[in-house]
């Protein structure tokens, strides 16, 4: 079997964008269990799609999170220090799924205490930190940031119960460029927003020169192309809203080929 991690090697330009293809479901229900079965049965959340510790349902049951029914450890625990050892450490054993094989590179972004019972049930039933959640920053290619690659890492008394989140096999091939930032500002410049979709303004937003006012940066956006995931070099373009709802979006130009590849919305407000 071929694993994901040895599909991300990449030798010329040629090969690029680096494509990383989805497991058969047989394939990966074999891999899932070997996941478990290298953590004694600790952790509850299942791999994705590519063999990644990156979120997805298809290996959920009924699309049921299988984590909703863990066994939940009812043990205190106040000091955090030595989990981040430990959450860093099941990490770095478990490369093969997350790709973190260095944990010097792991920069500690949240750290959380979750709140459970050690005594649930009588009259004197009571509220304590039974687990600590931690949450790593997006892993970087150099100096670039790879887009939705942030980990998180949850922890109680008996060690590692739940990971979401993966990082990548670094792309070595990613100096050069065929698309500059004015090229992909230009490529966004006339796009057209219904805001009646998004804030349920009566308003098409036009995307002009003066909404492009902050430079374009370098980000590696793992792209899902149909079926396949795609790690392509891209141009992140902000995009300013002059209004309070939403603070705008993000484009994303490929820097080879310059595709528009996708916009995120940025500072939604919570309760549109």
């Amino acid at each position: 079997m071929l694993a994901s991690c040895d599909l991300l090697e990449v030798s010329d330009m040629d090969e690029y964008p680096v494509k990383v293809n989805p497991y058969t479901m047989a394939e990966l229900t074999e891999l899932n269990d070997h996941y478990h079965q290298l953590n004694g049965g600790r952790i509850c959340s299942t791999l994705n799609e590519f063999g990644f510790t990156g979120y997805s349902r298809v290996l959920f049951p009924n699309d049921e999170n299988p984590c909703l029914q863990r066994e939940i450890s009812r043990i205190e625990i106040l000091d955090s220090d030595s989990l981040l050892d430990v959450a860093k450490q099941t990490l770095l054993e478990n490369q093969e799924f997350t790709m973190v094989t260095d944990t010097s590179l792991l920069e500690l972004e949240e750290v959380f205490p979750l709140y459970g019972c050690t005594i649930c049930e009588g009259p004197e039933t009571d509220n304590k930190i039974i687990e600590w959640k931690f949450r790593f920053s997006s892993q970087k290619f150099g100096n670039i940031p790879v887009e939705n690659t942030e980990i998180t890492v949850f922890v109680d008394a008996l060690g590692v119960n739940r990971i979401w989140g993966n990082w990548y096999q670094e792309v070595k091939s990613y100096g050069l460029i065929n698309i500059g930032y004015m090229q992909a500002q230009e490529s966004v410049k006339g796009w057209q927003f219904d805001m009646n979709e998004i804030t349920g303004e009566d308003y098409i937003f036009t995307v002009t020169e003066t909404s492009m006012t902050e430079q374009p940066e370098f980000r590696f956006l793992p792209h899902l192309n149909r079926d396949t995931l795609e790690l392509r070099k891209s141009w992140l373009v902000p995009i300013m809203y002059d209004k309070e709802l939403i603070e705008g979006w993000h484009a994303y130009v490929d820097a080879y080929e310059g595709t528009l590849l996708r916009f995120e919305t940025i500072g939604l407000q919570d309760n549109l």
